[in-house]
This record gives structure tokens, sequence and C-alpha cells, in this order.
């Protein structure tokens, strides 16, 4: 029997930006849920994002946001990995000498972190669930300093590209959100999880079924099945 069905977002359930989730999709969704198949976006958007763009079935799924260091159901926190406000403020502090500018992710929003912020004691006084640097030309000693001094706090890199360096806590990932989705929801038969990206794999390993995007030609996982649309393949398959 399907217990939960696991899907990465960018990429995944929606293969490009500016995507939409269509009618079939929808339906089919809800005929799941009402049967007792749990339904969760893994991803590392923050919670505003994803729950706007899936708004028709956002009480229908669980959302697992800032690469698993947060999960909502229903609007209700579930779960949650912070950072603490002091290792953020020593990170952003010193970032701000290294041509990064820093945000927090928090419960419902992306924020910058200012000056005034870095002068409060508590920062934002509410959890953050990952710090997001945006790369304003930086040298690569610069970056290789800001990851030093991150990793040694107990950090990860949690995503990085020319634009972008994302870190959370070294104990969040998609599989240790995984864990706690089936303990708390008590899944017990099959768990189908979709991805296109290393990041995922994590979240393979908790799963029966595998399944990879055709668009990810550098990446191999054993027994994944090769599906070219993670929306139709659902609509069609399950």
């Amino acid at each position: 029997m399907l217990n939960l069905i696991l899907t990465d977002f960018d990429g995944t359930l929606f293969p490009k930006s500016g995507g939409e989730l269509s009618l079939e999709f929808i339906n089919k969704i809800v005929n799941l849920t009402e049967k007792g198949c749990y339904f969760a976006v893994n991803s590392g958007r923050p919670y505003s994002t994803l729950k706007k763009l899936l708004a028709p079935i956002k009480n229908r799924t669980l959302f697992v946001c800032n690469d698993g260091a947060q999960i909502m159901y229903k609007n209700c926190l579930l779960y949650k990995n912070t950072i603490s406000s002091a290792v953020a403020k020593k990170i952003c502090l010193f970032v701000n000498s290294h041509e990064l500018s820093p945000f927090a992710a928090l419960r419902e929003r992306n924020t910058p972190v200012t000056d005034d912020v870095l002068a409060s004691p508590g920062m934002f006084g509410e959890d953050i669930y990952k710090l997001v640097f945006v790369k304003n030309n930086p040298t690569e000693a610069s970056i290789q300093a800001v990851k030093q001094l991150a990793l040694s706090n107990s950090l990860r890199i949690c995503f990085e590209d020319d634009e972008y360096l994302e870190f959370c806590k070294a104990d969040a990932d998609k599989g240790i959100a995984t864990d706690f989705l089936i303990k708390k929801f008590g899944i017990k038969g099959d768990i189908l999880a979709f991805g296109d990206t290393a990041a995922d794999f994590e979240m393979f390993k908790r799963a029966s079924g595998v399944f990879l995007m055709s668009h990810a030609t550098h990446l191999s996982y054993p027994n994944a099945k090769i599906i070219e649309n993670t929306q139709e393949f659902i609509v069609k398959e399950l």
C-alpha cells in the first residue's frame, strides 16, 4: 500500500521555472490523500514560497522546507532544526567584509540581515532555519574563509552556485526530515521519492521506489527509474 509520496520541487515537481500544477495532478493528490496517502514536497525553498506555489493543495501537503530544517503542515510547525542566533550573528558579521550579502530564512520569509538586526541581542527574535549569502564578486579566498567558519560552527553547505552560498545545520537534511515524517505519521507502507539532484539522495535512501528525472544525466542511483515528468507520472501511474 502506498503511504507516502516525497518529491523535490525545482526541476522535479516543477521541471521548469514558471510552471504550475495541472488540474489532473491536483485531483490525483486530493484522491490519494483522501485514501490515506501522505504527500510531501521536500525542498530547499522557504515555506512562504512553496505554500503560494502549491496553493490548491496546501492543506494536503507536508512542506519540508529549507533543505530539511523545517516541516510545516496545515500552517503548523511540526519540526525544526535551527541555527542559533549567536552562530548566525558570528557568520553574518564575518561575511560583511567578504563581498557577500547575508539573508536569513525565517519561518515565513527570507529577509536581509541588516546592521540593525546584527546590533540587536536576539537578531530577529525568531528561529533561523538557513543562512543565504548573495555573492557580490567575492574572491575565492573569501568564499573559502566563509565556508571554513560555517563548517567549524556545525553548519553544512546545502546549496551553492555562481550567485548564492547557503548553509543549514549539519544535521539537517532531506533524509532526517523524512525519518521524522515516517515516525510522526506511522508510515509503514510504500514510500515513493522523486528528485533530480544529489541533495535528494538522503531522501531516496528511505524510499521503496525511487524516480530520477531524465534531465539529471550526470546522476545515477541504484534501481532508480528514469521519468520525464513527475506530475504526469503520478497522475497516470498511481
